[in-house]
């Protein structure tokens, strides 16, 4: 376990450097950090561990299909959760953001928002799958498994991953949860833990991290240039659209509903793909 305790105090360290940067640099550093955290997965997978590149998840194969398949079906479940039922309930209203960077005077919003999705979605796919998916999923989890087993490990690489996100509250989300106090902060370091589980399970069926990137990437690129989420504070405030709450405890228990009902929604995908996908676990030690 020394490699994996060395190696979370290099991601740790260069998440932490975040706060104490001057403002108008902090998300570009943030994007390089996250880069060079996947990266130095690489490197102890390979100099720590003997291990392969393409073991900790990069394998074109029957299991790769069956994951993007599953995080199709599931991004398409969280969206319409999270943002449609909330809208066709009248619990939210969305505007334009007139503050967006993205929106050019005369552009189409609508088109606006599909391109960046598309375009957006694809540069986040890239970094989440070469970031944080291949530095807590392609390599943290693993390890975990290897000592803890399936279920403690999940729930640790969870936890760690909220933690880690610790200091962006007080960097690149400024003016949004940090701002509100610790108890919103806390309450939504729980929220990014609880909403890896699910990627977590999907990982450890699929052994690929093209799926759990997809995701990643799709929901981020959501919600921080699409609809903007208030409790991202600066990092969204070039989003497209604005959401406003207008019944805010019915849209609390939805969004802590649907943590707990994702959960058992990948479950369920996870147990009917595994009837399809490649049981063969690849050598990691």
């Amino acid at each position: 376990m020394k490699p994996l305790l060395l190696y979370l105090l290099v991601l740790f360290l260069l998440m932490g450097v975040s706060p104490f940067l001057p403002a108008g640099g902090q998300i570009a550093y943030l994007s390089v950090a996250i880069i060079a955290s996947g990266l130095t997965a690489i490197l102890f997978q390979k100099k720590a561990h003997g291990g392969k590149f393409v073991d900790m998840g990069f394998r074109l194969n029957r299991n790769a299909l069956i994951g993007i398949g599953i995080a199709l079906v599931f991004t398409s479940a969280a969206v319409f959760v999270n943002f449609g039922l909330p809208y066709l309930l009248g619990l939210v209203e969305f505007s334009l953001n007139e503050e967006s960077a993205a929106l050019a005077p005369g552009a189409p919003a609508i088109a606006v928002a599909s391109g960046i999705f598309v375009i957006g979605g694809a540069i986040m796919f890239v970094s989440c799958l070469f970031g944080e998916e291949l530095a807590f999923r392609g390599y943290v989890l693993p390890r975990l498994e290897e000592g803890y087993g399936s279920v403690k490990a999940i729930l640790l690489c969870s936890l760690i991953f909220a933690v880690w996100h610790l200091p962006a509250y007080f960097s690149i989300y400024s003016g949004g949860a940090s701002d509100s106090g610790w108890r919103s902060t806390v309450t939504m370091l729980f929220a990014h833990g609880i909403s890896v589980v699910p990627i977590c399970i999907l990982y450890l069926t699929t052994r690929e991290l093209y799926g759990v990137s997809l995701y990643h990437a799709a929901i981020d690129v959501f919600q921080y240039s699409i609809v903007r989420n208030p409790e991202l504070g600066d990092a969204a405030r070039d989003a497209v659209y604005n959401m406003t709450v207008l019944n805010e405890s019915t849209l609390t228990v939805i969004g802590w509903g649907w943590h707990i009902v994702a959960i058992f929604l990948m479950i369920g995908l996870c147990r009917v793909a595994k009837k399809w996908t490649l049981t063969k676990h690849y050598n990691l030690n």
